[in-house]
């Protein structure tokens, strides 16, 4: 009885610890299984940060060297008046300013949170591609216009000379092709100046949907206007061509004739 006893006392001794193992092992289990993905995510974590910095980064500094490239254009502006260009001048270099600012605050940014509100600003609050650069470039396209405008005036001035200059008037061909001309131009500076006029003064939404819907409708329209000035001079420029070669025309036949001896 005594050998009996012994044995389940064994037993028993041997259930407890074989009890103690297998519920301490799941435990132990737990806590290393636990330990080890929170090193590896605080790793993945970092990487992903560095990752949306370097997109942002890069992001701004396209935005940066578009709106310097748009710069040197708007400071080399001659038909726009020297106010307009010093606005629109001003406003491309806060805008510089801005990013460069932004860049840097996001450099410094730890958490992901904080980091998505300020890459979100990029697009959102400052609005280079959406508002600031089109600005810019109709501004250009503005100035483009006018300064063509500029020097077919003075070919339509030293034609309108020479037409004067003929022994018999002009013939139909070039008078419509003149009136025309006079006519496109005028209608290419009234455009021109439109366009520019309405959207020089346009400021960035900050996510006001009003004036996001005002500002797109306004650039759509200023767009409008550039690409029907742009027109005009095409016109513009073949009845020049008319002109020219009606003259020259006119200048073989009433040529005297040469005689052979």
């Amino acid at each position: 009885m005594k050998n009996k006893n012994k044995v389940f006392k064994i037993i028993s001794s041997t259930m407890v610890f074989l009890s103690f193992v297998f519920v301490a092992s799941p435990v132990f289990a737990q806590t290393t299984a636990t330990t080890t993905p929170t090193a590896t995510s605080t790793t993945k974590g970092a990487a992903n940060l560095a990752k949306m910095i370097a997109r942002s980064d890069t992001e701004i500094t396209q935005r940066i060297n578009s709106l310097n490239n748009l710069t040197t254009r708007i400071n080399a502006m001659q038909k726009v008046s020297p106010a307009e260009q010093g606005t629109l001048a001003s406003s491309l270099q806060d805008e510089v300013t801005a990013m460069t600012n932004l860049k840097t605050m996001i450099d410094a940014d730890t958490t992901a949170s904080t980091l998505k509100a300020d890459m979100q600003s990029i697009t959102q609050s400052y609005r280079i591609y959406m508002l600031i650069l089109p600005q810019a470039s109709i501004a250009a396209a503005s100035d483009r216009v006018l300064t063509i405008v500029d020097l077919m005036n003075g070919v339509n001035t030293k034609l309108q000379t020479r037409i004067s200059q003929l022994s018999s008037s002009a013939d139909t061909a070039i008078q419509s092709a003149m009136s025309d001309i006079t006519a496109k131009l005028s209608d290419a500076t009234t455009q021109a100046n439109a366009a520019l006029s309405e959207t020089t003064s346009l400021m960035p939404d900050l996510g006001d949907a009003t004036v996001s819907a005002s500002n797109t409708t306004a650039l759509k329209d200023a767009r409008s206007k550039i690409k029907t000035a742009t027109g005009d001079l095409t016109s513009a420029r073949k009845d020049f061509t008319t002109v020219v070669q009606a003259l020259k025309d006119k200048t073989s036949a009433t040529a005297p004739a040469t005689t052979t001896q």
